[in-house]
């Protein structure tokens, strides 16, 4: 798949679906939290997830309230050279999940990035997998 098109079909995935489902609601994932709250839930996913990948060790990352980077009209949160930017209303658990997925050394939105991506949240926030991976097909998300 086009990595193009598979950062399209997963924030649209992410947006829309994560969104308007009551049992990524009832998860919390897309709550607003403090960047206390965040660094906590960073350092918990860190010590199951954090660290080795092909045989590359990843330092923990920082993260950092962030005005964010500017893209497609608007300002999104990032993950670069070992930090975590995190814009104000995107300060969640799913925002964290998803840039960590690409501090963990995941550059591409492919199906390792997507698989770590739900195994997080299904394993530390209680997501139903069956549902991510449901919805992700209807939205063409890389499986």
């Amino acid at each position: 798949m086009d990595i193009a098109v598979a950062t399209r079909n997963l924030y649209r995935f992410e947006e829309k679906i994560y969104a308007h489902s009551d049992n990524f609601q009832q998860a919390g994932v897309t709550t607003l939290r403090s960047m206390k709250q965040l660094r906590l839930a960073l350092d918990f996913i860190w010590s199951k997830y954090g660290g080795f990948d092909n045989s590359r060790d990843f330092p923990k990352p920082k993260l950092i309230a962030s005005p964010g980077e500017w893209y497609g009209g608007r300002y999104l949160s990032y993950s670069i050279h070992g930090e975590i930017h995190l814009v104000r209303n995107q300060r969640n658990y799913l925002t964290l999940v998803h840039e960590l997925s690409h501090a963990l050394g995941n550059d591409y939105h492919d199906r390792t990035f997507v698989d770590l991506e739900f195994d997080i949240l299904e394993h530390v926030f209680d997501v139903d997998r069956g549902e991510l991976e449901m919805a992700a097909g209807l939205c063409g998300v890389a499986r």
